[in-house]
């Protein structure tokens, strides 16, 4: 007598462990937000949307949203470095009817603003300005701007072309760039300012303009980290789950205005563009669903989640000195990350008359010995304590050292040295984007402080985070997004999330 044996089902929810050959379907919903309230000029707004008891939700379900431009605008763009996550305050996954929180990512521009340096220039270039509408990218530059020498003898300011020899760089979006004046008095010079793709700019001039603002996507994976390695098996919760949407502010906090463009007008959600593309897997191969259920009568899901504290501090506070208590009392955290950033309540170059709009990671001023004191500027110390004890046996003062803790912590960081400390050169001193001198707009701009914590789990006195920096004028605003663990529990058709 002979016995079949049934093939083993791999493991349907770790996504590194399913064959690449696994037989599956994918059915896509098209799902409209069940809730939805636009944010106004000084409050934030809301949306969410259901997500149906079917299948496997794919990690890279995705998010479309898209700005209806506000009229008399003819020259505005998202920022930069976040794209489209700009219209983003928060985004929680919850529970639907227990509300328990799964996933909660606070200030969402500012954590994908740290994403975002992680993305290399190619996938800039080649994908993410046409799918999320963020480019950073750089590339080398040689041809440079020379002033006017007033002599003698005099001679008149002109573009120099370096041939194979770059002088410096600049942003890259894949196109030329085009003449700007520059000079005194000002003149026509060539390849000195580099101007977005038409289709990515927002003009609110009339009807036909604005049909054709574009809409952008973000990634389910993006919006909840966990889950780029992890899909969810929603057939297997009877008490369904719910994606919720905080909206940014409408006025200032969503683009940036090009050159010449006047500050003032609100850019709204066009909700007729506003859907959540949920793809669903069904594995039909060997009956693997009812087989992996019935294997799986539990299961318990481990995953990391991000806690936001901030703090707001002033110049001086920051050059003293703060310490900041930030609390996970109890929990089991592996990473710390902190930026400081600067936010205006008017529209200037920390606002929507930039490059990067609020989402900036100021960095101490540039290092240097001030010779009418003899002391040094630009310091920087940062440690943290927890478990009565500091992380480093002495704090960080070194950039470069601060950069080392960064890449063991997050990942290499596609930015140059000027970009992350305000250090060295690179950029050209003239080439502008979209009217914005790259010089005052994007040096500075992309410091980071991240740890790998290694003294185990944190006690009841919390984690306490110790910051000296000599920054610009303020006041600035202090984030450190911390990653803990919690796991999920799945049984009977119930969710349950505990803290480890």
């Amino acid at each position: 007598m002979s016995m079949v044996t049934q093939p083993v089902v791999p493991d349907l929810i770790d996504l590194r462990k399913v064959p690449t050959d696994y037989s599956q379907s994918v059915e896509t919903d098209l799902l409209e937000s069940s809730t939805f309230q636009e944010a106004t000029a000084t409050q934030t707004g809301f949306a969410s949307f259901n997500l149906a008891q079917k299948g496997f939700l794919h990690s890279h379900s995705k998010l479309f949203v898209g700005l209806i431009p506000a009229a008399g605008t003819t020259n505005t763009f998202l920022p930069q470095n976040v794209g489209i996550a700009s219209v983003l305050d928060r985004a929680v996954l919850k529970v639907r009817k227990s509300g328990q929180v799964i996933n909660d990512i606070q200030d969402f521009g500012h954590f994908y603003s740290i994403q975002s340096a992680m993305v290399s220039n190619e996938t800039m270039i080649e994908r993410e300005q046409y799918t999320s509408g963020r480019c950073l990218a750089k590339e080398f530059r040689n041809q440079r701007f020379v002033p006017a020498q007033v002599g003698p003898p005099a001679v008149p300011a002109k573009v120099v072309n370096d041939g194979n020899l770059a002088q410096g760089y600049g942003l890259s979006n894949g196109r030329e760039y085009r003449t700007a004046n520059l000079g005194n008095p000002a003149g026509p010079k060539e390849a000195q300012v580099l101007f977005q793709h038409p289709f990515s700019k927002m003009d609110g001039t009339n009807a036909g303009t604005i049909a054709e603002s574009p809409v952008y996507q973000i990634d389910l994976a993006e919006l909840f980290p966990f889950l780029k390695t992890t899909q969810l098996p929603l057939y297997m919760i009877d008490q369904g789950l719910t994606i919720e949407l905080f909206w940014s502010k409408t006025s200032l906090d969503r683009v940036c205005r090009g050159n010449a463009q006047a500050a003032g007008g609100e850019f709204v959600i066009d909700k007729t563009q506003l859907k959540f593309c949920a793809d669903y897997i069904t594995y039909l191969q060997d009956d693997a669903m009812n087989r992996w259920r019935d294997a799986h009568p539990v299961i318990r899901l481990p995953f990391s989640d991000y806690r936001l504290s901030k703090l707001t501090a002033t110049q001086a506070a920051l050059t003293a000195g703060v310490v900041r208590q930030l609390g996970m009392q109890n929990r089991l955290v592996s990473r710390a990350v902190t930026i400081i950033s600067k936010q205006s309540a008017a529209s200037d170059i920390d606002s929507d008359n930039s490059v990067l709009n609020k989402y900036n990671m100021y960095s101490p001023v540039a290092g240097l010995i001030d010779t009418a004191t003899g002391t040094e500027v630009g310091t920087i110390s940062y440690n943290l304590k927890y478990k009565s004890r500091f992380e480093f046996s002495q704090s960080l003062t070194n950039k470069a050292q601060a950069f080392t803790q960064l890449t063991m912590s997050e990942g290499l960081p596609f930015v140059t040295r000027q970009d992350y400390s305000n250090e060295g050169t690179g950029y050209l001193q003239t080439i502008q984007f979209e009217g914005h001198t790259q010089t005052t707009a994007l040096p500075g701009k992309f410091f980071m402080l991240g740890t790998r914590l290694t003294n185990g789990r944190v006690e009841s006195d919390g984690i306490e985070l110790h910051l000296k920096a000599d920054v610009p004028a303020g006041p600035f605003q202090v984030r450190t997004y911390l990653e803990y663990g919690r796991e999920a529990v799945i049984e009977d058709g119930e969710f349950l999330v505990y803290n480890l």
